[in-house]
């Protein structure tokens, strides 16, 4: 029972507004949700209780979490780590990674990685158009392949002969040599050939 304004007792079937809210009470919906805000308010009541504990705990754990940090820089500086330095370089680093500059530049990279594929395909087609194209004016791989060798032995036994100093009467007289001949005879052919390409 209630009181009014004047301190009398009043019931709350007497009026209009305390029959509503009996009305109320007894609804089944009412109940649930009356019956929902008290589990709430015993969940809440608990974090209220953990959190009470947790900044009891704080000092302690902070404190705890700063020696754990020192203890690293100690270890990372015996063995010669400045972990201010690699701090300062990694943000540094990160500065430059999300500049808009470098963002354009990855996109860039990114579009032409994508491009890639079709890029390497067109040179090989060109690398093959050359190499056709040269096969048929008259270039022999396998003669490419014969001189390379030769050149490869001679410059071997070349090597291998002991060096003498060589005046121009003995480079006249050198040429009198066959072998030397041959080869002097090669490189003027060699040098016409080339000289009509280029």
């Amino acid at each position: 029972m209630e009181k009014n304004h004047n301190g009398s007792g009043i019931n709350l079937s007497d009026t209009e507004a305390g029959r509503q809210v009996q009305a109320r009470l007894s609804d089944e919906r009412t109940l649930e949700a009356i019956n929902h805000l008290l589990a709430r308010i015993d969940t809440l009541e608990k974090a209220v209780d953990d959190l009470s504990v947790l900044m009891q705990q704080g000092p302690g754990l902070v404190a705890m979490a700063g020696d754990m940090v020192d203890e690293t820089y100690r270890e990372a500086s015996t063995r010669g780590v400045n972990l201010d330095d690699r701090i300062k370089n990694a943000l540094h680093m990160a500065e430059k990674l999300t500049a808009p500059e470098m963002v354009t530049r990855v996109e860039s990279l990114n579009k032409m990685s994508e491009q890639l594929p079709g890029m390497v395909a067109m040179i090989m087609d060109i690398v093959d158009e050359k190499v056709r194209t040269t096969l048929e004016n008259g270039f022999d791989p396998s003669a490419l392949s014969h001189i390379a060798g030769v050149a490869n032995t001679a410059l071997t036994n070349a090597k291998s002969e002991a060096r003498k100093k060589v005046s121009i009467f003995g480079l006249f007289k050198a040429l009198n040599d066959p072998d030397r001949q041959k080869g002097l005879g090669f490189l003027l052919s060699f040098l016409k050939h080339f000289g009509r390409i280029i």
